[in-house]
């Protein structure tokens, strides 16, 4: 991976604030309706189980009974599409068509409660009526606030709610009266505006939800960030020479460990000719020739190599014999020495890098095996640069 140069200004706005994304916003609020919708199941059983109650009080509970079936049987479709709403919410599915459902079972919703207010006879228990209507009109007000994210089902539920009760009492064949009308209209007004308060509150939740989630994944970029500064040079990506002490420090490994020091020929004069930018350019360059070649040697993670300040690299080389690392150490040689391929707009650029080999023995300081390695690969400037130099 080419890591760029950074500028002065890539650490500034890590902790700025991100618009928060309304999908995400709406997805959380949408989940915590369903699942507070679920958990209001026992007390739509028991709204059921007393409407029950009450229609076995009734003179003539057949037509009631029959009414009550209806109103069962849209809760368990209601909740069937609730259901399907909340696993595509949280599948990242399209959510157009469970919308659709979930709209029409809100609409059978409030038909089939605003039916249970179907007039009784005079001589009906009087307890048993006012206990339907008592628990059709918490249910129609717990299902709106329950659903309060929902508005355009909420609203699907208490229009066809109070067209149904509104025609139970225009044109119901025993009479009623038009007052209540306007009760029902007051109530239902009532109802959403409370229905749009919890809403609201919903969604606000939802959005502090999700802004504490992005501040926490800001945070947690922007430490990652500062532990790979922390043992990363910025502008190549390799690792830097605190990686190299803290690497070594900690090394129980059994194998046989070389060092090679990598220094590029005649860098100052690069950066004096074609200035800083392509000489940035020709150390990002050969950082990724260093890095791939460490692949090619074995898994990731066994070859290290750090960059050590200005033109000067470093491999940590394991598990290889002198025979190896010298075959190894020519070919990246001949690979920095084609590099001058990736700058045609300066084709007379020339790109080489001498390179210093030794062994690093066990219970050896790395200030010892580091001073051997340095001093084959002056050796090897010395002799004419773009070479290889063994320590003895």
């Amino acid at each position: 991976m080419q890591i760029a140069k950074q500028s002065d200004d890539d650490s500034v706005g890590v902790f700025s604030r991100v618009p928060v994304d309304s999908y995400e916003v709406e997805r959380e609020a949408v989940i915590a309706m369903l699942e507070r919708e679920r958990r209001s199941l026992t007390s739509s059983l028991i709204a059921i189980g007393l409407m029950a109650v009450a229609v076995a009080m009734l003179p003539d509970a057949s037509f009631m009974a029959a009414l009550l079936v209806l109103r069962l049987a849209s809760f368990l479709f209601t909740r069937r599409a609730a259901s399907m709403l909340e696993d595509r919410v949280r599948a990242r599915l399209p959510l157009r068509n469970s919308r659709r459902v979930l709209l029409c079972a809100m609409s059978l919703t409030g038909i089939t409660l605003a039916l249970m207010l179907w007039p009784q006879p005079p001589d009906s228990p009087l307890g048993a009526v006012r206990m339907i209507q008592l628990v059709v009109v918490v249910a129609v007000t717990l299902i709106a606030v329950t659903l309060a994210a929902l508005p355009g089902s909420v609203d699907a539920m208490l229009t066809t709610f109070w067209a149904t009760a509104c025609a139970l009492v225009l044109f119901h064949p025993g009479g009623g009266d038009p007052v209540m009308i306007g009760v029902l209209t007051l109530l239902i007004l009532g109802i959403r505006i409370y229905s749009a308060s919890a809403g609201h509150h919903m969604r606000s939740s939802a959005r502090i939800l999700v802004e504490n989630r992005q501040l926490s994944e800001d945070l947690a970029d922007a430490l990652a960030h500062a532990e790979f500064l922390s043992w990363r040079d910025p502008l190549t990506g390799l690792f830097n020479r605190r990686k190299l002490f803290e690497e070594t420090r900690l090394d129980s490994s059994g194998l046989a460990r070389h060092l090679l020091t990598i220094d590029l020929d005649r860098f100052k004069a690069i950066n004096d000719t074609y200035g800083h930018a392509v000489g940035d350019r020709v150390l990002i360059a050969a950082a990724n020739a260093i890095r791939d070649w460490c692949r090619t040697l074995g898994e990731d993670g066994t070859h290290q190599a750090f960059r050590l300040g200005g033109e000067e690299f470093l491999v940590l080389a394991r598990g290889m014999d002198d025979a190896e690392m010298i075959d190894a150490a020519e070919q990246l040689r001949a690979q920095i020495s084609e590099l001058g391929e990736l700058f045609p707009d300066h084709p007379e650029i020339a790109i080489s890098a001498s390179l210093g080999l030794t062994g690093w023995r066990f219970g050896e300081g790395l200030d010892d095996a580091l001073q051997r390695a340095d001093g084959a690969c002056y050796q090897a400037k010395d002799h004419g640069r773009n070479r290889v130099r063994r320590a003895a």
